[in-house]
């Protein structure tokens, strides 16, 4: 609402308003975005264990199409390469796991490097359970590793533990949008599927982010 009558007054008295009133109404515009955004980024962190669905056997090389689709349009306007293994059916909410993706994949196109065009891709590797590697376990006892790999600006080696908290942001607005909530909200999509992430990278040379889901049975 506040978005809309700040709208509605520049566009009504604009010729009226002097240049340094135009320019705070376009400030309080952009605060206002960004405010929506944030609130639609919490609201969005808060409901996956409210509304996450029960996991079910997901074929995850369906969802990433899903999800390539979704962003073809920044895929081309970087000139993106994205490319992919064979990815196996998981045991996931099909929606988090989009969400997931899709998280992971925009943050490797946002933080690409200037001189190179983004290069991301995606794979699985299936681990197999402790006790299966004894000879005590079932056959289809395990998870899937999965890794995203870009070659972006990477992350400096100090700021990688704190990478998952909410709000925690290596760069001002003025650099690169976003509202800080985007990787915590990958980290509480995965633990709730039991899994785990994480991240490693070389500052100027890329990032490569994994995560574990279970394997369906």
């Amino acid at each position: 609402m506040v978005r809309s009558f700040l709208k509605h007054l520049r566009q009504r008295y604009e010729a009226d308003l002097p240049e340094a009133a135009q320019e705070y109404i376009d400030f309080a515009v952009d605060g206002a975005q960004r405010m929506t955004q944030l609130i639609e980024a919490l609201l969005a962190y808060a409901r996956i264990d409210a509304q996450g669905k029960e996991p079910t056997p997901t074929d995850a090389e369906g969802v990433l199409q899903l999800v390539l689709r979704n962003l073809v349009l920044r895929i081309e306007d970087t000139g993106a390469e994205i490319t992919h293994d064979s990815l196996p059916t998981v045991l996931v909410d099909p929606t988090q796991l989009l969400q997931l993706f899709q998280n992971l994949i925009s943050n490797a196109l946002k933080f690409r490097r200037e001189d190179v065009p983004p290069r991301i891709h995606i794979s699985a590797t299936f681990q197999p359970s402790p006790l299966l590697k004894l000879g005590m376990g079932k056959s289809d006892g395990g998870v899937w590793r999965f890794s995203v790999q870009d070659n972006g600006i990477g992350i400096p080696p100090d700021q990688t533990d704190s990478l998952f908290q909410v709000f925690k942001r290596l760069h001002n607005r003025d650099e690169y949008e976003g509202s800080g909530i985007g990787l915590a909200t990958c980290k509480k999509i995965v633990e709730r599927h039991g899994g785990r992430i994480w991240v490693e990278s070389e500052e100027g040379k890329g990032t490569t982010f994994y995560f574990t889901l279970s394997q369906a049975l």
